[in-house]
């Protein structure tokens, strides 16, 4: 990829339109001042003195704010929220991003998606994150939720140019209805999936799995990306690709499978979030019509920003990318 194809991939991304179907999913950052927990009367514990609050966009979510950051022109959620105050948090983050929330689908019965993360502080610069809270549904969407939100992704996918499916949780917004809506959408329109428990139930669909997540589906060798983005592109019927960690990725198409280099990032690095500025900028760039493989090329220049983001699910702008191009190098 040269400078001026990198220009021309930008430039195009602020004509697409994507639609992203999927999990979003709320983190909360509670910080509590030690300092000021006095032991309890009741029980023989410190309180946690919550001081501060910090919300996000997590799983499907940290996928739209890279697609907002990137510069896609227009990014469409459809999700099912619960009506909770983490829905309500959900919204407020969305509103932040300047998205609608046309397309998202409430059930009161649901939880919406929640990663709570007690932190401590106390007289030295120490910070102690306690486990984790999780909030998340144990049982699939009732069938009313799930034509609901069908009928909200057909509306969104005919404003879309390409779909992205994130697909985090097991009882989650992308039911087999769903994914039988998509594997007939995927005919007509690109649809690229990231799924943790169902990426082998996906036809027409272009599938990124990461290679343990390859070699789970398919009992395959873990150490042998290429086949198994042949394996998985012959049984879709279109592309496929396999993200190999730092060391890229693999594109199959028409048989023949292709490694995509990634970029050098030197020690530390982050890699929470990575995966999401991944599927972000490679749909964003593969929708303006450019060859997979530099779709892929960017998707991992772009995730080489964010993995230098220390401590936080970043994003990657423009600028950043078009910086990263011109100071790093390939492997």
């Amino acid at each position: 990829m040269t400078g001026r194809e990198l220009e021309n991939i930008l430039n195009g991304i602020k004509n697409v339109s994507v639609c992203m179907v999927g999990d979003i999913c709320l983190d909360a950052y509670w910080h509590a001042d030690m300092k000021l927990s006095i032991l309890s009367n009741e029980t023989p514990h410190h309180p946690l003195p919550v001081v501060r609050e910090q919300y996000s966009l997590g799983g499907g979510g940290n996928v739209l704010a890279n697609l907002k950051a990137i510069g896609a022109k227009e990014v469409i959620p459809v999700s099912i929220l619960g009506n909770d105050w983490r829905g309500a948090e959900v919204r407020k983050c969305l509103a932040s991003l300047g998205l609608s929330d046309e397309f998202i689908v409430t059930d009161g019965g649901r939880v919406t998606p929640c990663y709570v993360k007690p932190m401590r502080h106390g007289i030295s610069d120490v910070v102690y994150e306690d486990p984790r809270l999780d909030f998340e549904n144990r049982e699939s969407p009732s069938r009313e939720t799930e034509s609901r939100l069908i009928d909200a992704l057909k509306a969104a996918a005919e404003k879309a140019d390409i779909i992205a499916v994130c697909d985090q949780t097991a009882f989650g917004a992308i039911s087999p209805a769903v994914i039988e809506f998509l594997n007939e959408t995927g005919k007509t329109k690109p649809v690229v999936a990231d799924s943790h428990d169902h990426i082998s139930a996906f036809k027409n669909v272009i599938v990124k799995p990461n290679e343990r997540e390859a070699s789970i589906a398919l009992g395959a060798d873990i150490n042998d990306p290429e086949n198994m983005a042949k394996t998985f592109s012959e049984k879709n019927g279109v592309p496929a690709i396999v993200t190999i960690g730092k060391l890229g990725s693999v594109w199959c198409e028409n048989g023949k499978a292709a490694r995509i280099p990634a970029r050098k990032t030197e020690e530390p690095i982050d890699i929470v979030g990575a995966g999401d500025t991944f599927i972000s900028a490679f749909c964003a760039s593969y929708a303006t019509g450019i060859p997979g493989e530099t779709a892929l090329e960017f998707a991992n220049l772009a995730s080489s920003v964010t993995v230098k983001k220390i401590g936080t699910t970043g994003t990657a702008s423009p600028e950043e990318i078009i910086k990263a191009f011109e100071t790093g190098e390939w492997l």
